[in-house]
């Protein structure tokens, strides 16, 4: 039960962490916008993804971090905690709530895991199994994809190779896309694009940028991840601005190597997102892949087509052209370590302190005051 509570408490505190970092990067965002970098899609790609991986490894950071400060291995300058800062807060009277609140405001956590561990009433039974089934929905989603996209991997035709990257012709697609197995990478284009020698040279280079960029890698951890996740709305819109940073530093890339003209790049997104309206089922599974244009059908389907909209117009206009700033890849350093401070700092007390025990005894008194006054 021990090993369940903590990994209960740790599945909370990588909820809270995505809170604060996707906050976090929305005001880094604006820095650089700021500064002249709004069209420096490539660092932010880079710098989105660092504080993504910083949130993965949070818990081991946090584990270790227990274990040093059970064993008294900490001083006492790296043993902050926002709790403990909050209860000296109160205690000095810049918090106005009574004691009785502000020991709600300092257990509401542990009471949350309490409940969802031990549900007893009707209200935390369902949110339980809702948990579990949206749990399990995500993850068979993520298998089902995962078994239609070997199929049509299997059933395309082997067309050339170039190292472990193998490049298939099919006619179950009708958007070229890009995927992995565990030794091999794939990028499978439509066949019909054969007759569109400009398109399929766009395509195949928009292909190879995301594996150079290690997109797909990219995209399957935060698949799995989400599937974990999928009740916070801060995981779909970490997931919308990585998609969007993600095509805009490709279209970017490939428009600075200067060999196809902007307007022929933009054209060949329009004609394969039409082929994509016109063939695509309406109920189309959501595949584990980076695609040329990613246009479903689906309750999505507006943002798809603004982040088509936005392609088109950053490829039109300067973004072909990233702003200079080298520094800015730096900024993951202070980043992954303000992230490793509010792991450590939203952690559970290590043990009762003497500020603790003294709200302990002003909610007592309170109550003894309560029970006093409602005898006379």
């Amino acid at each position: 039960m021990t090993q369940i509570s903590s990994a209960f408490t740790a599945y909370i505190n990588v909820n809270i962490l995505l809170v604060l970092a996707f906050s976090l990067w929305l005001f880094i965002r604006f820095l650089l916008n700021r500064f002249g970098m709004k069209h420096a899609y490539q660092t932010k790609l880079r710098l989105l993804n660092g504080i993504f991986l910083a949130i993965l490894v949070s818990p081991f950071i946090a584990l270790g971090y227990n274990r040093l400060a059970s064993g008294g291995m900490l001083p006492d300058v790296l043993t902050f905690n926002l709790s403990d800062f909050m209860l000296s807060q109160y205690l000095n009277g810049r918090i106005g709530l009574h004691a009785g609140e502000m020991q709600q405001v300092l257990d509401m956590r542990e009471t949350l895991e309490t409940n969802l561990l031990n549900p007893t009433g009707w209200i935390s039974q369902i949110i339980v199994a809702l948990l579990l089934t949206g749990s399990v929905l995500c993850i068979l989603r993520c298998g089902l994809g995962t078994f239609k996209l070997r199929r049509i991997i299997a059933s395309s035709y082997a067309w050339r190779q170039f190292g472990n990257v193998h490049l298939r012709l099919t006619d179950q697609a009708v958007v070229p896309f890009s995927a992995r197995g565990f030794r091999r990478r794939y990028i499978v284009m439509p066949a019909n694009m054969l007759v569109r020698r400009q398109d399929m040279r766009i395509a195949l280079a928009h292909e190879f940028q995301h594996l150079r960029q290690h997109d797909v890698e990219w995209e399957i951890g935060f698949e799995l991840f989400k599937s974990l996740f999928f009740w916070n709305p801060v995981i779909h819109l970490w997931k919308r601005q990585i998609e969007q940073l993600r095509e805009l530093s490709c279209d970017q890339q490939i428009l600075k190597r200067r060999w196809v003209d902007a307007r022929a790049y933009c054209e060949c997104l329009l004609r394969v997102c039409e082929d994509t309206m016109r063939r695509q089922p309406a109920q189309a599974i959501s595949l584990p892949r980076v695609s040329l244009v990613q246009f479903d059908r689906s309750w999505l389907f507006p943002s798809r087509l603004n982040l088509l909209r936005r392609r088109v117009d950053s490829a039109l206009t300067a973004a072909a052209t990233p702003a200079k700033a080298p520094w800015a890849h730096f900024l993951i350093v202070p980043l992954g370590l303000l992230l490793i401070w509010a792991t450590i700092a939203i952690q559970r007390p290590q043990s009762w302190t003497h500020d603790r025990l003294m709200l302990s005894s002003i909610v007592n008194l309170e109550r003894l005051e309560a029970l006093n006054g409602n005898t006379q």
